[in-house]
């Protein structure tokens, strides 16, 4: 192995690949790995299975098919140092990788890669492709992931179900205390398909879109056994969750059994929710929705004298005179802050709360998102 770059790049390209690493807290090590094409191919990855690939244009010396694992931090305290000059990078026979500069010969440590060791992931001749703008993918991990489970969940909530249609695509992210459904019509695909990533996994495809955001990118599918995210600037693998999602139609109420609806400014209902919250001094804080003559009050659930908002808004429905339904502050909290929009549209079921926008900007998109209550009306 052997090759020539400048320092800046090279700095860069690293520096970009450990963000991705830093914020999950994965291993540091990287695989380099020379290309034929004038390219070295960064490999870093979860694990065997899980691995992001990244390319930089080099100047090959010598081309040899070795491989060689570094502390990607190690390299870039190392390169920080460095002013914009050209580089030589050789890997030696001592198992060691130099780099050759003006000021002198560093010796990089390199490692045994046999625990990290990155297996080119199996796909299958048969696939599917699906087409997506980065920031299509973007916003839809921006509506979905914050209602994932977290590590003690079961591994199926601990990720966002993919479905995608000949007509439309849906997305779907539950912890069971709350849901959230986010669909894009007219989407156009030859096979559905159907899939479950795990959250893990989506938070490095979400940092990577973070940089890509005026791209687009090819999604390929290949079998249950592992999908491929190709992206601008690099190549996501990955296997997906091979469990049975939950039936989710199952808890979605039926309009008829709606007991109240309502409309109200979204940043009004959020902010009291929360001025409700830093007054309690619970850590789980509740907060009561009590309707009594058309009049909505959301009060604290434990000290129900001391915090007590009236609220404002307009009543499309109420089938009972008086009415009281508790939820999770921090659920309602989450959910309002996801929602971009100024008003929503809220119905109040037996057993949860579905809150919606009133106004969908784009007719081809829509969401709703369902939080479970702690009080039966």
């Amino acid at each position: 192995m052997y090759f020539s770059i400048s320092s800046s790049s090279l700095l860069r390209k690293l520096h970009t690949l450990y963000k991705i690493i830093n914020i999950n807290n994965l291993s540091g090590l990287i695989t380099l790995v020379l290309s034929k094409k004038n390219q070295l191919k960064i490999i870093w990855g979860l694990d065997s299975k899980n691995l992001i690939h990244s390319y930089i244009k080099i100047n090959v010396k010598k081309y040899t098919k070795e491989k060689v694992t570094i502390s990607i931090k190690f390299m870039i305290d190392v390169l920080i140092t460095f002013s914009n000059e050209k580089l030589l990078i050789k890997r030696t026979e001592k198992n060691t990788l130099n780099i050759y500069s003006k000021q002198g010969i560093y010796e990089i440590p390199t490692y045994n890669d046999s625990n990290h060791t990155h297996t080119v992931v199996c796909k299958s001749p048969f696939f599917e492709k699906i087409f997506l703008s980065a920031n299509s993918l973007l916003k839809i991990l921006n509506k979905t992931l914050f209602a994932t489970g977290n590590e003690e969940s079961e591994p199926i909530l601990n990720g966002v179900f993919f479905q995608f249609f000949t007509n439309e695509a849906i997305f779907v992210a539950t912890d069971t205390y709350k849901l959230v459904k986010y669909t894009i019509k007219n989407f156009k695909i030859n096979k559905s398909i159907q899939f479950i990533i795990s959250k893990k996994c989506l938070n490095i495809i979400q940092n990577i879109l973070n940089d890509e955001i005026k791209s687009n990118m090819i999604i390929e599918y290949h079998n249950k056994k592992n999908i491929v995210f190709y992206f601008k600037n690099h190549i996501f693998l990955c296997q997906p969750i091979n469990e049975k999602y939950p039936d989710y139609h199952s808890v979605i109420p039926t309009h008829d059994k709606c007991h109240a609806s309502f409309i109200i400014n979204k940043l009004l209902l959020l902010n009291i929710i929360k001025r409700i919250s830093i007054f309690s001094r619970k850590k789980e804080n509740f907060v009561d929705f009590y309707f009594n003559h058309h009049k909505l009050k959301i009060c604290d659930q434990v000290n129900i004298n001391n915090f007590v908002s009236g609220i404002k808004c307009k009543v499309v429905f109420n089938n009972l005179k008086n009415m009281k339904i508790g939820f999770n502050s921090q659920f309602l909290i989450e959910i309002l802050s996801y929602l971009n929009e100024d008003f929503v549209y809220f119905e109040l079921y037996s057993k949860m709360g579905i809150i919606k926008p009133l106004y969908q900007k784009k007719k081809e998109e829509s969401i709703f998102m369902l939080v479970m209550s702690t009080i039966k009306i």
